[in-house]
């Protein structure tokens, strides 16, 4: 009862605080008042509408809140601290009902007060109404949550369920209209739809209408309210129950075996093929798991627990054992099946196969009591305070309220949030939201705490932060937390676990995963020439072999050599660097190896894999765009995604079903149905724009154009498909009106099939005109409400008064001028509703079609006017230069700056310029300037047969479909003008290893996969001009190669020009020939790698992270005792905090040296710091140095597409209710 309580308290809360609450008491307050209007027979007839239609709002905000909790996982989260599933079912219910009821009330109150159950024919047993009302309130709240359990989007859910309320409202008038006559088809709303069975309950108490033989009794609507009472609550619990098995049984009967894919939302790892899992585990098979000595029973164990959805394995055999009192890192590299594990851990998911066993039981109920969770999301209510979470969540694992009040108090002081205490979870900063969903966590004193990566997204001083609350969670608790930073995991845990590809594959302490797989620093060695190494290699070992016996020195090519020093023995470095000083002839670099690091010191151990010979010139030829092939490749890709993407089948489905509405109201009146069908259409004309929308907005119609789609050809072919589209519109329709034979319509079933046709392709010019013209976020308002009330229905006024027989001159202009300005008054026109007017050559149905044609015409030249004014695909005059690419004087908004610094740039034939910036430091809005998806402020871009030439791979995926590999790179082929293209399509995915995916769907891809797909998009059509962003980041080492090798080639085969970005200099080295430095929107230098190492490599520097406090003294020390080993130092501003930054001369480096005095004197010594890095004069390590004064976090643009599209749609719904009220 306790939990039943505070969950209603929580309910009416969220409610109460929301201001659309109090919005929506509009709604029984404007029926009300309208109610009152003339006691007349149609405002009387509508009083049973405005009855079951004010508390519309409320129900509107229930299921929003209802499916919001549960899309967020608030659900799923309560049940794990021990909410009873019955509990929160009941309270749902239980407040649907009472507010829906008080709001009804407010509405029933003056009803009754100003005797209204009196206005009718007779009056109505008050007895009767308020029974059956309640009954109604119960069954509506039923209906509406039940249907609920359907939707992922809240927005969605409330507005669709809105509408559905509305329409249903509407629904028991066929009854009477447009005559009165009983039937089963007019009584079956009834039996499911509440809002017809009251109606038809108050209707049989002939209070609107006298016809008796029209109703049943009145017991039967009741007995159809309580049924719909007890079947619609029954399919609530039990389909959302088992809301997740149903879902995935119903998707598996569309879906083959070998094509399922992973539909969860917490991480996956990469799918494997063959013996991949082998070849990933046996560098790590000759090092032994660490023998740890046990204190304390075992807390957590598993034994060979795997977990798979379909064919595809998420966890392979996972061994773990966690002890008490012991803090644990899962620790690995995104997409690796982390979030999944911990999820089994926490019980949020079950396990496919192994044991797991919790205080050395299985997991059940009674150990959710015993555990703390913290998803890798924070969990809040935006309209509940601090206090009231902790309360909240107190009461649901049932602590009594003076221990709870002790516990919050507590935690309160440990999370430092006695400050925000009172503030609602909307007002916090993101790292005090992080500090509350930890502070939920400790509720009730668990001793078992499971975090999924608790300082994600979070900036460096929120993570020290959050670091140091879970230092103080940790004692005498066993804490297991997901982690991607090898530096996390080594602050907090005692011992740590290596995930890799959904397998532990190393545990240990944090220093033995360090000392064992190579975490230390690297030491890479640069010779002049093959020959130097071939004599150096033997010495340099045998000083490596002083140092530690295991050590090897691994030669990467032929001048190159690198290996790893352990951080154990970091004492001896000095004398190695001393030796290579003095006696060896070769340039070396030292660099700190973080365990990703680790991974590609393994992969380099591995064979090298060379590109086939064949894949090198499987894009070699002259770029060949057809304008034909392209506009068949856009309307076939148009089609696929409508006809394969549930949420446009769903609104194709919604508008068929308003058709067959229209149609069947039409079965006594033409005109009726082409009132409605025509209204229908002018509320649902966004579908023309839904799918060129979603494509301005994911920037896939910029990325199409700088591919080289011309603008007129990209919507030539999007108004083909909406012609296509509306063809079989046109076929259902007229079907539908010779099945019912509706007026004269199943006299010309062609004939109408062709002005539909004709009439969707007019339409779509139109709103697809208008929508380029509104801002995303009002356009789904906007447009139907232009295309009902001016050019529907005032254009439909003006019409009806004007046109007449014998018209003037004039007025027959006036007549044709806007058949061609609305579509909807040629189409009415064409339906022949005006038989009179028929003989006038004019009202033609020719006639008609003709307008139509010319109508869409207009709007479609005015359109690619405005948009080529936008976009300016006429390319400009490079006479004055040989470069291909061409940037002079370009300044541009970094953010919402514009820069100072002027870039000035140009790339050759057969040239790779490398643009290496660090994370934010702007190279992928550069590259989107260049291509046309912004405009700079000063300068001018030029780049040579730009709209023919033009490959593009983007840094993130733009693609949101269900279109599969094969599809995409067959779509981009023809549109390019690929020769031999399904070879060409499989020689690509046979050389990266992807061709056992070539069915996979795209948004099923992982990010290896998607770079990958993006690199042969680009490459299709023989394209030589390719900006490649960060093409080369995350792949592994050996498709790293491959990709290198395809790039090069394509540069001498193709003559090509290729702009790449990088994170890494040491991806551009051996491939580019010249490379700028960008940092903070700014090239700060470009050349060859001579030029650079000219310009950058005068200077050796260093960096030191001071303890707080000591900054200046350290600074102090730094400079005299440098000063006296004759090194001329120059400090640098550091934008770090508690950082000290210096230049020496490289005439004066000497890293032996600098590293004993940084080390010994400074850290173990002093202890005036805590970390420092070297930077030696060469271009790798200075531009590390840059990197680390990159300021401006840019964000790049990311469309958070569902977010958009549920606001959309949701104000379409919107506008649909309203205007449904309006046409009734």
């Amino acid at each position: 009862m306790n939990q039943l309580l505070t969950l209603l308290g929580k309910n009416f809360t969220l409610h109460f605080r929301s201001r659309t609450f109090w919005i929506n008491l509009y709604i029984p307050i404007l029926s009300i008042l309208i109610s009152q209007g003339p006691q007349i027979s149609f405002f009387v007839q509508l009083l049973p509408i405005f009855i079951c239609l004010n508390n519309n709002g409320i129900i509107r905000q229930t299921i929003y809140l209802f499916v919001q909790e549960r899309t967020n996982k608030s659900k799923e989260f309560q049940i794990q601290m021990g909410l009873n599933i019955f509990s929160y079912y009941s309270s749902w219910i239980i407040t649907a009902i009472t507010l829906s009821f008080a709001i009804s009330l407010i509405y029933l109150i003056p009803f009754f007060i100003m005797e209204l159950n009196n206005v009718g024919l007779v009056t109505v047993n008050a007895f009767i109404f308020i029974y059956g009302d309640i009954l109604y309130t119960i069954a509506l709240s039923s209906f509406m949550l039940f249907l609920s359990i359907f939707f992922e989007s809240p927005l969605k859910a409330s507005e669709f369920l809105s509408l559905l309320n509305v329409i249903s409202s509407f629904a028991s008038y066929v009854n009477f209209y447009p005559y009165p006559e009983y039937s089963v088809f007019g009584q079956l709303p009834a039996l499911f739809l509440p809002q017809s069975a009251f109606q038809m309950l108050l209707f049989s108490q002939y209070w609107i209408f006298n016809q008796n033989y029209v109703c049943l009794s009145k017991a039967t609507y009741i007995t159809f309210l309580i049924f719909q009472i007890i079947f619609y609550l029954f399919c609530f619990i039990y389909f959302d129950l088992n809301r997740g098995i149903l879902k995935n049984k119903i998707w598996n009967c569309f879906k083959k075996q070998n094509q399922l894919h992973v539909f969860l939302q917490e991480e996956t790892c990469d799918q494997t093929n063959g013996n991949g899992t082998q070849q990933l585990q046996k560098p790590f098979l000759n090092i032994q798991q660490q023998d740890y000595e046990i204190q304390g029973q075992s807390i957590i164990k598993t034994e060979n627990l795997s977990y798979q959805i379909g064919e595809q394995q998420i966890l392979k055999y996972i061994n773990l054992d966690v002890y008490q009192n012991e803090t644990y890192c899962l620790v690995g590299p995104q997409k690796t099946g982390k979030s999944t594990l911990i999820k089994i851990l926490q019980g949020l998911i079950q396990k496919t196969s192994g044991q797991y066993k919790l205080f050395g039981q299985d997991f059940d109920k009674n150990a959710k009591k015993q555990i703390g969770i913290c998803m890798q999301q924070d969990i809040l209510y935006e309209d509940l305070t601090v206090l009231e979470h902790l309360q909240f969540y107190g009461t649901i694992k049932g602590i009594d309220e003076e221990q709870l009040n002790i516990q919050i108090n507590i935690i309160l002081n440990i999370c430092q949030l006695i400050g925000e205490i009172n503030l609602k979870a909307c007002k916090l900063n993101g790292l005090n939201s992080r500090k509350l969903c930890l502070a939920i966590s400790m509720i009730g004193n668990p001793q078992v705490l499971f975090y999924d990566e608790p300082s994600q997204n979070l900036d460096a001083y929120g993570k020290q932060q959050i670091w140091q609350l879970l230092k103080q969670i940790r004692l005498n608790r066993t804490i297991v937390f997901t982690s991607q930073y090898f530096e996390e995991a080594e602050n907090i845990a005692n011992r740590m676990g290596v995930l890799l590809n959904g397998q532990i594959v190393a545990q240990g302490t944090p220093e033995f995963i360090q000392n064992n797989f190579g975490i230390g620093y690297n030491l890479n060695m640069q010779f002049t020439d093959e020959n130097q190494l071939f004599i150096e290699k033997p010495k340099i070992q045998s000083q490596l072999q002083q140092i530690d016996s295991l050590i090897q020195a691994i030669q990467r090519n032929e001048t190159t050599m690198f290996c790893v020093l352990p951080i154990n023995k970091i004492d001896s470095f000095h004398q190695l660097f001393y030796y290579l000083e003095q006696n060896s002839k070769c340039s070396f670099s030292l660099k700190y190896n973080q365990i990703d690091d680790c991974y590609k010191t393994i992969d380099c151990l591995e064979n090298q894999d060379n590109l086939d010979f064949n894949a090198q010139g499987i894009f070699q030829q002259q770029p060949q765009i057809q304008l034909k092939c392209q506009i068949q490749s856009l309307i076939k890709r148009k089609l696929l995604l409508i006809f394969t993407e549930k949420e446009k089948q769903l609104k194709y489905i919604f508008l068929y079903f308003l058709i067959t509405l229209a149609v069947m109201f039409g079965m006594f009146s033409a005109f009726r149905f082409v009132f409605f069908y025509l209204g229908i259409k002018a509320m649902t004309c966004v579908l023309f724009t839904d799918f060129q929308f979603e494509e301005k907005n994911t920037q896939m119609k910029q990325f199409l154009l700088a591919s080289g789609v011309p603008l007129r050809t990209y919507w030539i072919s999007t108004l083909l498909a909406d012609m296509i589209v509306s063809f079989f519109e046109g076929i259902y329709t007229a079907s539908l009106l010779w099945i019912y034979n509706v007026g004269h319509f199943g006299f010309h079933f062609f004939g109408v099939i062709l002005l539909i046709t004709f009439f969707g392709f007019s339409l779509s010019c139109q709103v697809n005109y208008f929508m380029q013209k509104q801002k995303s976020g009002n356009f789904s308002f906007g447009i139907p409400f232009l295309s009902i009330f001016v050019f529907y229905l005032i254009f439909l006024c003006v019409m009806l008064g004007i046109a007449q027989p014998g018209l003037t001159p004039s007025v027959s202009l006036l007549a044709m001028l806007m058949m061609i300005v609305s579509p909807y008054m040629a189409c009415y026109i064409g339906f022949g509703m005006s038989p009179s007017l028929l003989n006038l050559a004019i009202f033609g149905y020719w006639s008609c079609l003709l307008f139509l044609l010319i109508g869409g015409v207009f709007y479609f030249l005015i359109l690619v006017t405005t948009e080529s004014k936008q976009h300016n695909q006429i390319e400009q005059e490079m006479h004055d230069t040989n470069a291909v690419i061409d940037l002079q004087d370009v300044q541009w908004k970094y953010g919402t700056i514009v820069t100072k610094e002027k870039i000035n740039m140009q790339i050759n034939k057969q040239e790779i310029f490398g643009l290496v910036g660090p994370k934010n430091a702007g190279k992928t809005q550069l590259i989107n300037l260049i291509n046309n998806y912004d405009k700079p402020v000063n300068g001018k871009i030029r780049i040579r047969d730009q709209y023919t030439h033009v490959g593009l791979a983007p840094q993130y995926s733009i693609f949101k479909s269900l279109l599969t590999v094969q599809q995409m790179l067959e779509f981009f082929g023809n549109i390019k003008g690929q020769q031999n293209l399904n070879q060409s399509i499989d020689v690509f995915l046979k050389a990266f290893d992807i061709f056992d995916i070539k069915q996979k769907q795209i948004q099923y891809l992982n990010e290896i996969e998607i770079k990958k797909l993006h690199l042969g998009m680009a490459l299709m059509g023989g394209s030589n001009r390719l900006f490649l962003d960060e093409i080369l980041q995350g792949l592994d080492l050996k498709s790293r190669r491959k990709v290198s090798q395809i790039i090069q080639q394509t540069s001498i085969n193709n003559e090509a020009a290729i702009l790449l970005t990088t994170q890494s200099i040491s991806d551009v080295l051996f491939i580019c020939n010249r490379i700028g430095i960008f940092i903070n929107g700014v090239l700060i230098a470009q050349g060859t790698i001579n030029d650079l190492q000219e310009q950058l490599g005068k200077h050796a520097r260093f960096s030191v992270r001071t303890i707080v406090g000591y900054k200046e003294q350290t600074h102090a020390i730094i400079c005299q005792t440098l000063q006296q080993l004759q090194f001329h130092i120059q400090p640098i501003f550091d934008v770090r905090e508690n950082f000290l930054s210096y230049m020496i001369p490289a005439s004066q480096f000497r890293m032996s040296s600098l590293f004993s005095f940084l080390q010994l004197e400074l850290k173990f010594k002093s202890q005036l710091i805590t970390e420092f890095q070297i930077y030696e004069p060469n271009l790798e390590q200075t531009f590390e140095f840059f990197a680390t004064q990159q300021m401006m976090i840019l964000k790049p643009h990311l469309l958070n597409y569902n977010i958009q599209e549920d606001f959309i749609q949701g104000f379409g719904l919107r506008s649909l209710t309203a205007m449904f009220c309006i046409f009734w």
